[in-house]
């Protein structure tokens, strides 16, 4: 049962029809935030704030975490009192861990392990830091013994236990191969215009040998698929092929970008309406669509992005279903 549910984004579109995800098209990504003049929080104090929190959870207590007084958290897009969810249940971390700072907005994007009475599930967080003080705490704790929308996990291995270090994630790159900041955010908030419009068309620059992770599954580049040979495919090649219409709309994107390491940390929504029942793909073929993607559901998303030579490389995400449509209290 828990490893069911992992892969339940574009691989649980694989295993239902050999598919993956559609959305209607959107208006241009927002503008980065604005830097927080008050904040002067570099990469090393936005990491000791993330193990600060981790040290806080595990010990079940946020007066271990230096918070503001009126800092926001929410949890799988609910919002909730500091202390409460995983707070609560929480027996650690493991060992997997993967930062995206952003120290001219104070922020900071992580990937980790969470570890609640030895159910170990994927976990993505986002904190915010003003004046030495967290603000606000954003995360999705992927549990994989919940109810999903996913029947099987389509003979992909995966889940927490799948994940480990990758070395792309903490190389800097040089300076003379990066590009802007607004340059990191185009090519994220385009591979989502590629999925959403659903013409075969690119929208984003991809390498060769980009990956896409889902929850601890390889849905893109996949060199031991099993069952599932649209997983086989490169990220670039999967996009082309128009095969993404289950998707209503991917919205409310945000982002964090730490242009060290060329990396762009997203949030966002894939939109299921459930109406979808064919898809035509680029080439003419026909593809019948069937559960979970004949019920409305919304999938809640952060998505990590590692970007080299301008063009995106690894692709890494957390998801967990949410009711259809529910709204950030982020916006």
């Amino acid at each position: 049962m828990r490893r069911a549910l992992f892969g339940i984004g574009i691989t649980a579109a694989v295993v239902c029809a050999v598919l993956l995800v559609h959305c209607a098209p959107v208006a241009a990504a927002p503008a980065p935030p604005s830097p927080a003049a008050a904040n002067q929080c570099d990469r090393a104090c936005l990491n000791g704030f993330v193990e600060q929190y981790m040290a806080a959870v595990a010990a079940h207590d946020p007066s271990k975490l230096p918070h503001a007084a009126k800092a926001r958290y929410s949890e799988n897009n609910v919002e909730m009192p500091l202390g409460e969810g995983l707070w609560q249940t929480s027996d650690g971390w493991g060992s997997y861990k993967v930062y995206t700072d952003d120290p001219q907005t104070g922020q900071v994007g992580f990937l980790g392990v969470a570890n609640e009475d030895t159910h170990l599930s994927v976990f993505a967080a986002r904190l915010k830091v003003v004046n030495r003080e967290v603000t606000e705490i954003e995360v999705i704790v992927a549990r994989p013994d919940r109810p999903g929308p996913a029947s099987g996990s389509g003979n992909l291995t995966g889940g927490p236990e799948n994940l480990k270090d990758k070395p792309l994630f903490s190389e800097d790159e040089p300076a003379e191969q990066r590009v802007s900041r607004d340059k990191l955010v185009a090519l994220a908030n385009g591979y989502f215009d590629t999925i959403q419009l659903n013409t075969g068309k690119l929208y984003t620059t991809f390498d060769p040998d980009c990956q896409r992770m889902e929850n601890g599954s390889i849905t893109a580049n996949n060199p031991n698929p099993g069952g599932n040979p649209v997983a086989r495919m490169g990220c670039q090649a999967q996009l082309e092929t128009g095969m993404l219409k289950m998707v209503t709309r991917c919205r409310d994107r945000r982002y964090l970008v730490d242009e060290q390491r060329q990396m762009v940390f997203a949030a966002t929504f894939f939109d299921h309406n459930g109406t979808l029942r064919k898809n035509t793909l680029v080439d003419g073929s026909v593809r019948t669509i069937g559960p979970p993607f004949d019920r409305p559901f919304t999938f809640l998303i952060f998505e990590l992005f590692k970007i080299k030579n301008g063009k995106i490389r690894q692709i890494e995400a957390v998801l967990t279903t949410v009711p259809y449509y529910m709204p950030t209290p982020w916006k």
